[in-house]
């Protein structure tokens, strides 16, 4: 499964531009996504934010007419990932981000809250399971089914 660093592309420009340094959170996002093998689609099923948006949330850059500019992620995106990523309230907090250390602490208490690191788990399973999959034909399928079972036809 193939990881993307997102903080990597085009952070700086040639000619003379000035480099556009990521925020901090935006660089702990990515370490620990770098981590989790996870990728950017399976983060969108488990937290509902849009791969775009975990795309910038994770690089910390958003592109103005052809410009990087350095861009933080709201609390809630931040919450988000940080509780499918594995990331604690403190860590948060020790950044600067309170409110967002306080989101994740109440998505990580409340009962109601869906189990986000469970999900993010479970998207991972499933895409892993379509890659397998992927590798035999219908008819392939099948016989093993038939094969185990014991059953004909």
């Amino acid at each position: 499964m193939a990881v993307h660093d997102f903080t990597s592309n085009d952070e700086q420009r040639s000619g003379g531009e000035r480099s556009v340094n990521p925020p901090a959170e935006s660089l702990l996002l990515n370490a620990a996504y770098k981590k989790s093998g996870l990728t950017a689609a399976d983060l969108a099923a488990a937290t509902g934010i849009s791969v775009g948006a975990i795309r910038i949330a994770l690089s910390g850059l958003r592109y103005r007419d052809g410009q990087p500019k350095a861009t933080v992620p709201p609390d809630q995106t931040l919450a988000r990932l940080a509780s499918a990523l594995g990331i604690v309230p403190s860590v948060l907090q020790s950044i600067g981000r309170e409110r967002a250390a306080e989101l994740l602490g109440e998505a990580k208490s409340t009962a109601i809250a869906p189990d986000l690191d469970a999900t993010a788990a479970i998207a991972a399973r499933e895409a892993l399971t379509r890659q397998v999959l992927a590798v035999f034909s219908t008819d392939e399928l099948r016989a093993e089914i038939n094969r185990r079972t014991g059953s004909e036809g």
